[in-house]
């Protein structure tokens, strides 16, 4: 799978390990939580980088490497704890070890199942220089609520999962389900912003049966069909690059959830979620002096990222119409 995704284009490979080997454990399981024995870390840091090794060898290069998934949760599944004192011990075992490896690898932490409970990883990494070195990106979760405070760090974070609990297949885009195409491209918005975040992870992309996966897929056969939420992720993903910076924007209509962003390419990015059940109208003052005439496409009920003509640029200022609970997404050269 790895070496289709790469033919496809993809350089960017995260791997994340959910248990350490159940013999490693203080309950001999890799099920049911259990947290990591001292006397093993050095060997479950040589497991890891023996298991990015090996996919460096089917000419994969693992990019992120994360040692926990979860560690504030305790599931019936592969799943271990780790209070945040002993994520950071475990940093200064697995840090060097993966220096010294000759991996141009890169680590991640911790992936707690809450966002808020994220903070107490991160600021314990942030306190210890030496787990502090090891660490280029922080990683939460946000299954304990929404994301309402950014990340105690200056380093790259991301949000690397989430998905609206439950089993109900839904493809529509606004029927106040809390798991349709709006509440997703709300939440997107939300992370990036008030969690400012560099990254917006969806779990899952496509699944079987009744999913709140992006995609349903047909079992048997290769049918499958697409819901909103797929389209809402596209809105941000398809024009916001890797690479991209979000950039001050000032709004004052409370309807207008609004991010800007500024690609490697010098292409800017404005997305405009209105929650109104009206059309707004929106006037923006741009920097950086005049444009071409702007791209603008609409995601909704009936359209999915498809271009309108709601947008014109008149000097430095950007007039736009949005349509009712919609998502906008601007493109300015």
């Amino acid at each position: 799978m790895a070496k289709e995704a790469k033919a496809y284009g993809v350089k960017r490979f995260y791997a994340d390990a959910w248990s350490a080997p159940a013999f490693m454990k203080t309950n001999g399981s890799e099920n049911d939580g259990g947290e990591l024995l001292p006397a093993w870390r050095q060997a479950y840091a040589n497991y890891l980088v023996k298991y990015a090794k090996f996919y460096q060898r089917e000419g994969i290069r693992i990019t992120d490497l994360g040692f926990t998934n979860e560690p504030d949760w305790t599931a019936t599944y592969a799943s271990m704890r780790f209070t945040p004192q002993q994520a950071v011990d475990f940093l200064k075992v697995l840090g060097p070890t993966v220096r010294a490896s000759g991996l141009k690898t890169e680590l991640v932490c911790c992936d707690a199942a809450g966002w808020d409970r994220q903070v107490a990883f991160t600021e314990a990494i942030e306190a210890d220089p030496e787990a502090d070195k090891a660490v280029r990106t922080i990683t939460g979760h946000r299954y304990s609520g929404a994301t309402t405070v950014p990340q105690p760090t200056d380093k790259h974070v991301w949000m690397s999962e989430w998905s609206p609990d439950g089993t109900t297949w839904n493809e529509n885009w606004d029927d106040g389900s809390g798991y349709d195409g709006l509440t997703v491209a709300a939440d997107i918005q939300n992370t990036l912003t008030v969690g400012n975040a560099n990254a917006y992870v969806y779990w899952t992309g496509a699944s079987l049966g009744a999913t709140r996966g992006l995609i349903q897929l047909a079992n048997p056969g290769d049918d499958y069909r697409v819901s909103k939420r797929y389209w809402a992720l596209a809105a941000f993903s398809r024009f916001i690059r890797p690479g991209a910076v979000r950039v001050p924007v000032t709004n004052a209509d409370p309807a207008l959830s609004v991010t800007a962003f500024r690609n490697t390419d010098g292409r800017r990015v404005i997305e405009i979620l209105n929650t109104a059940t009206t059309e707004k109208s929106a006037e923006f003052t741009l920097r950086g002096g005049h444009d071409r005439q702007p791209d603008a496409y609409v995601t909704d009920g009936t359209r999915s990222i498809t271009p309108a003509d709601v947008v014109s640029t008149h000097g430095t200022t950007l007039t736009t119409r949005l349509a009712p609970r919609a998502l906008t997404t601007i493109v300015l050269d």
